[in-house]
């Protein structure tokens, strides 16, 4: 069968339309082929997430905006640790000072190793629940910043100042573990509020230092209570203004004027 076509041949020249159809079956194959490739690949690893971490600095307080974040550190330093002396133990047992965790003058004002290899580990979990939680990221302030105190470390020389255990953290100054780095977008994790737990590496000895919020002579029972109210504290990050605040275990804001006060825990 074949079609048959009439023209006619006018005077002047024109262009002629022919409706033929005409169909390629490979056309846009390749396309879809990539398309089903990212389908399977996105089922099997699954799709991007946005892992993006944006910073978080302390909320400001007062009629000036101040948003200094001040932290004490407290060492035991009493008699040798035992189940006694502890349950006999006073506040003025813990010192603000890393003479009480058995450092030397001489090694805090000449930066030893064992010294500047020491720091603080601030932990963040997602519940203060320490059969069940989870560590999502951790704040390291090292002994290099702080205040300082006076002491001798050679009568034949005048007083010396050393580094001690107490922190004013703030944008200008003394800036590490003043900024808490978390995920930008709450689409992979929504976590606004966490429970900040704190140790100290200790240099000399190679071991970690767990810290409570109060010391142990405030307690009825110096080694039985609750992990969850003495061992955090709450810190709940506000995504709008990129800023955070830390709360104790009645949901009272500290920090805000007044230090944040850790002691060392003595395991029986």
């Amino acid at each position: 069968m074949s079609n048959k076509f009439l023209f006619t041949i006018p005077n002047e020249t024109k262009g002629i339309q022919i409706p033929i159809e005409m169909k390629w079956d490979f056309y846009g194959r390749t396309d879809s082929i990539e398309l089903y490739e990212d389908d399977v690949l996105g089922q099997i690893i699954g799709v991007a997430s946005d892992f993006e971490v944006a910073r978080f600095s302390h909320n400001s307080y007062g009629n000036n905006d101040i948003t200094k974040l001040d932290y004490e550190f407290y060492f035991y330093d009493g008699l040798p640790p035992t189940n006694q002396t502890v349950v006999t133990s006073t506040l003025t047992d813990w010192k603000n000072s890393y003479l009480a965790e058995g450092f030397t003058g001489d090694e805090i004002y000449y930066y030893t190793k064992p010294f500047t290899k020491s720091f603080f580990k601030l932990d963040f979990y997602d519940t203060n629940d320490t059969v069940n939680q989870t560590n999502y990221f951790s704040v390291i302030i090292p002994v290099q910043q702080g205040d300082t105190e006076s002491i001798s470390i050679s009568p034949l020389i005048p007083n010396v100042n050393i580094k001690k255990p107490k922190y004013s953290l703030d944008f200008v100054g003394d800036k590490e573990g003043f900024f808490l780095y978390w995920l930008a977008n709450t689409e992979f994790l929504d976590i606004k509020t966490f429970y900040m737990s704190v140790k100290f590496f200790d240099g000399k000895l190679g071991v970690f230092v767990k810290m409570m919020n109060e010391p142990q002579s405030s307690l009825p029972n110096k080694f039985v209570f609750d992990n969850s109210r003495y061992f955090f504290n709450k810190v709940v990050l506000d995504y709008d203004t990129k800023t955070y605040e830390i709360f104790d275990y009645l949901d009272n804001r500290i920090g805000a004027g007044t230090p944040i006060k850790w002691y060392e825990y003595i395991n029986p």
